[in-house]
């Protein structure tokens, strides 16, 4: 059974459509199982269509309808052992396939109006997706703009606050120089006027005394070395031009802006431009299933279903013999509620039970609207568990109904199970044995397994129905 929302990635109504309706035909049939189970199974699958229909679950009805449309239609009819089926049954059949034809072409269009609904709805949500991105891309663009812009500005700032802080610096070392000029000057005279007295009186010059010595004769002449440190004598007319003890603005400048080290010829130190702000760093941001793993849609069980079972049993339970019953109920909401429990006529061995009027069975639940969602039997004197009897039992059941569920209760080890057939290997290898009776399947992957999709619950109860 397909979930609501089946092809849902098919965005074209009329595809989507015929998607379902692919989808629907590809049932098929085990010649195993007789025709008179089909039969009875359909109309089982005509209520639930109903029941999908009435609570507006449409793709689910519409799936049902056209399956069995095509199961009756089309495969059916195929079966080798079709012409011995109950012709009051096949008739009923013939009479749903014609009330299903009208029912599914009245959903195949309310489907396509949804559908049409529901892929303009989803253009209008896709419009407003995109229009809203590309209002916040536009938001982002003008953002990231103005912090580009700020960020220029705080540069800027920066830069110029720095070239101010480097221009106040190289004035104050130009007024420095032009101090230490004036200093060595007045140094150089009065070194000179010294040096004039002491020739004057005759007496020699006092080293001793830290007296500065006479100008040298010739052009040398004492120059600052490294501002103000150690003097040394050098000949003026040997110097090349432009090399003098002062040094002109623009060359002092340049060597400020320009060079990256000290400089080995200027008397000036460089500028450390590691002291110059960076420019800011900046980004950029931008911006109805149950649950089962095959789908399978709940089954829920009263959880007064097996005591009332055993209750009923205990008399064959006291005797070693197995006693059997079915599991019927309603679809809800895309949920099977078990609501009865049904004895038919049986017969039983320790370790068999069979019922043996199937017609009784079907005459109390067609009125009812009941679906078959299983069956329930005991082991009297073992535990819990799916013979190779009950499994190909069980395949009858989950081959109309793949919810469908065993219920095994085990009195002697107060064991209750509930069982289904394994969908990948379970329905596979026991849909093909064809041997009777007991005998040995491989156990390993087991062949049936617990029941994930059944649920026992206080809120419901069970009502039984004893055809014995």
């Amino acid at each position: 059974m397909a979930s609501p929302g089946i092809f849902s990635e098919v965005r074209d109504p009329s595809e989507r459509v015929r998607q379902l309706c692919n989808y629907a035909c590809k049932v098929d049939i085990d010649e195993a199982i007789p025709p008179k189970r089909y039969l009875r199974s359909g109309l089982e699958m005509m209520r639930m269509a109903k029941v999908y229909q009435e609570e507006g679950n449409y793709e689910s009805a519409f799936i049902l309808y056209t399956k069995f449309i095509s199961l009756f239609v089309e495969k059916l009819p195929k079966h080798p052992d079709f012409k011995t089926a109950p012709q009051a049954d096949v008739s009923a059949i013939k009479k749903k396939v014609v009330a299903s034809f009208a029912s599914a072409e009245k959903i195949k269009a309310k489907l396509k109006e949804r559908y049409t609904a529901i892929e303009k709805k989803r253009q209008e949500e896709e419009k407003r997706i995109q229009e809203e991105l590309a209002r916040k891309q536009a938001e982002e663009e003008a953002r990231r703009k103005e912090i580009e812009e700020l960020e220029e500005c705080k540069r800027q700032e920066a830069e110029t606050k720095w070239l101010e802080e480097q221009e106040a610096r190289l004035q104050e070392l130009k007024r420095q120089e032009v101090e230490r000029q004036r200093q060595q000057e007045a140094a150089t005279a009065a070194a000179a006027a010294a040096a004039a007295a002491g020739i004057n009186s005759g007496a020699p010059p006092n080293f001793l005394n830290n007296q500065i010595p006479s100008a040298p004769p010739g052009n040398l002449s004492y120059i600052p070395n490294d501002f103000g440190g150690s003097t040394k004598l050098v000949d003026i007319d040997s110097q090349p031009a432009g090399t003098g003890p002062i040094i002109p603005d623009r060359d002092l400048k340049k060597n400020l802006l320009i060079n990256d080290g000290p400089s080995v010829s200027s008397p000036l130190p460089s500028v450390d431009r590691t002291t110059k702000p960076q420019a800011y760093d900046h980004f950029m941001s931008t911006g109805s299933s149950s649950g089962n793993k095959f789908g399978l849609r709940d089954v829920i069980i009263p959880s007064d279903l097996p005591r009332k079972f055993l209750v009923k049993a205990e008399h064959n339970t006291l005797k070693n013999i197995e006693t059997c019953g079915i599991l019927a109920g309603k679809l809800r909401h895309d949920a099977f509620v078990i609501t009865h429990l049904i004895l038919p006529k049986q017969s039983g061995t320790s370790d068999t039970c069979v019922a043996e009027d199937e017609e009784d069975l079907f005459l109390y639940q067609e009125p009812r609207d009941l679906i078959t969602l299983g069956w329930i039997h005991t082991h009297p004197s073992q535990t819990a568990f799916l013979s190779s009897v009950d499994m190909h039992n069980q395949y009858g059941y989950q081959a109309m109904l793949p919810e469908a569920i065993a219920i095994v209760c085990s009195p002697k080890f107060n064991e209750t199970g509930i069982f289904s057939l394994s969908i990948e290997r379970g329905l596979v290898e026991i849909g093909s044995c064809r041997q009777k009776g007991f005998h040995q399947h491989n156990k390993t992957p087991p062949l049936f397994e617990d029941s994930s999709h059944a649920k026992t619950v206080d809120t419901e109860k069970i009502e039984v129905a004893d055809l014995r």
